[in-house]
């Protein structure tokens, strides 16, 4: 439980969830929160942090007329929907470089946390619709507000985390659709084999999925 997102709320949370067992994650996605983003690279240095698309584009879209964002967004999801890294990486220097002069702010905006934003490209193909934007969460937050909202008030806390807990529990069933056959196990592997963020008991549990 926290007042806000601040960065002491974040970094709380983020450690209360390694306490009750959580493995380092392969990658984290989040929006632009710096509270968030500080508490994630301070507790999960080696873990791949991916700046939610969704978030970002909304954030480029104020930042060129509204007649030419169409085509511009088009421009730059095809940064997201490369099939690797280095093909996101050239379209997004290209982007920057013919839009450099005549829309600034969005070339500025872009560029930053552009890492975070390459970063969904390192990940499985199949897996990455699924991981590049925090959609999953936030219907998750909105399900949660709208049984809340018709209780009114919660007389502890541990009535409210009860509602929060059964919603997620449901999202959990979304998110086990995503595929994990031998090619992206082995991917998930090796990249976590290359960020030096290797699970003894991960890898028991693909063994147990390979078996």
């Amino acid at each position: 439980m926290g007042n806000k997102e601040s960065y002491q709320d974040w970094l709380e949370a983020l450690r209360d969830l390694i306490k009750r067992g959580m493995n380092v994650p392969v990658a984290i996605t989040s929006d632009g929160a710096p509270g968030l983003i500080k508490a994630i690279e301070t507790v999960f240095p080696k873990s791949l942090r991916i700046r939610c698309w969704r978030h970002k584009l909304e954030n480029l879209s104020h930042k060129v007329p509204e007649e030419v964002w169409p085509q511009i967004r088009e421009e730059i999801k095809s940064i997201r929907d490369a099939v690797f890294y280095e093909e996101g990486e050239k379209r997004l220097k290209e982007i920057a470089e013919k839009y450099k002069d005549i829309y600034p702010s969005l070339v500025k905006s872009l560029l930053e946390d552009h890492v975070a934003l390459l970063n969904v490209l390192k990940l499985p193909l199949r897996h990455r619709k699924a991981v590049r934007t925090t959609n999953l969460v936030e219907r998750s937050f909105e399900e949660e507000r709208r049984r809340t909202k018709v209780i009114g008030g919660f007389l502890t806390e541990k009535s409210a985390l009860k509602v929060v807990f059964t919603t997620l529990i449901k999202a959990e069933r979304r998110w086990r659709r995503i595929p994990m056959g031998e090619r992206e196990i082995a991917q998930i592997k090796a990249l976590r084999k290359a960020l030096g963020i290797e699970s003894k008991r991960e890898e028991k549990d693909m063994e147990v999925v390979n078996a």
